[in-house]
């Protein structure tokens, strides 16, 4: 399974502002080398879901609003509105979904949730422990 770009540019983003503490977008993209046009709006949607805070100023950058364990994949992948591990199939994501009569809701819907058990399992803090590892 892969990631959108805009979930795995706003992973990078967020793990270089918990090792940092503090960190600009500026050092962000540059650091990670990615586009600081697109980290720019991906740290606004971060901003907008309460994973980060910002600050102005020639000292200003963006640092994390919780701890990293409190942080989760699931948070991310909301924030950045990346629904990419939804099933096709369930009433929630109902655009190719038959409804009621489909026989494969049942087990589309119980697939979802069930994803959305290990999304939300996983954190900041694991994801930067697991990279460290390596």
């Amino acid at each position: 399974m892969a990631v959108n770009t805009k979930t795995e540019y706003a992973l990078r983003a967020l793990i270089a502002i918990a090792e940092a503490g503090h960190l600009s977008a500026q050092k962000i993209s540059e650091s990670k080398k990615l586009p600081k046009k697109y980290i720019e709006h991906l740290l606004s949607l971060l901003k907008a879901a309460d994973l980060i805070n910002s600050s102005t100023g020639s000292t200003g950058g963006y640092e994390l609003s919780k701890a990293p364990g409190e942080i989760s994949f699931q948070d991310v992948l909301d924030a950045v509105d990346d629904k990419s591990y939804a099933t096709a199939c369930t009433h929630r994501f109902g655009k190719f979904c038959l409804g009621q009569d489909c026989t494969l809701s049942p087990f589309f819907s119980e697939l979802d949730h069930r994803l959305q058990g290990i999304m939300q399992s996983y954190t900041l803090e694991d994801i930067i422990d697991l990279w460290k590892r390596e």
